[in-house]
């Protein structure tokens, strides 16, 4: 299948050149790092981290504080009963909190990516359009561009563009 890939690739490079198309190369992991609108999401998503880190850390101190008093001989047995059910009832609260962090962190990122493709497809085309561009391809951590001359990189245009809010 891969091999079915760099064939196709190729082929469409190959008759791309000589038919006089122009063909372009964007790296979408830089512009999804490096444009405004990708920075600011990675902002909000740290924001978030921070907020339920905070929350995790107290209920931690409250679980630990909890476990001192545990500790201590002067407790009576009912006092002991009743630290142990408020401190199963913090490790519950600890164990949701972290799972809902988990699942906003994740729906954000999500969202983020969504919404940063879709205006990077669109900046991408304007520019496209503009300079008389064919075909552009993608790179990044996972594509199957092995490399790109940098007279075909528009990565750092389109990051531009971006922060522009050009379209």
């Amino acid at each position: 299948m891969r091999r079915l890939f760099f064939m196709f690739t190729f082929l469409i490079i190959f008759t791309g050149v000589s038919y006089g198309q122009n063909v372009a190369y964007l790296d979408i992991q830089k512009v999804m790092n490096m444009s405004k609108e990708g920075l600011k999401y990675k902002e909000e998503i740290k924001e978030k981290i921070r907020y339920y880190e905070e929350k995790v850390k107290e209920l931690e101190n409250k679980i630990a504080e909890i476990e001192k008093q545990l500790e201590s001989p002067v407790l009576s047995e009912e006092g002991r009963k009743k630290k142990s059910e408020e401190k199963r009832k913090l490790e519950r609260e600890l164990s949701r909190i972290e799972q809902e962090a988990n699942e906003e962190l994740s729906k954000m990122k999500a969202e983020a990516e969504q919404k940063l493709v879709k205006k990077i497809i669109e900046v991408v085309k304007d520019y496209s359009e503009k300079n008389n561009i064919d075909l552009v391809f993608i790179g990044g951590m996972y594509s199957g561009v092995l490399y790109a001359s940098p007279k075909i990189d528009i990565t750092d245009e389109i990051i531009k563009r971006m922060g522009e809010g050009e379209k």
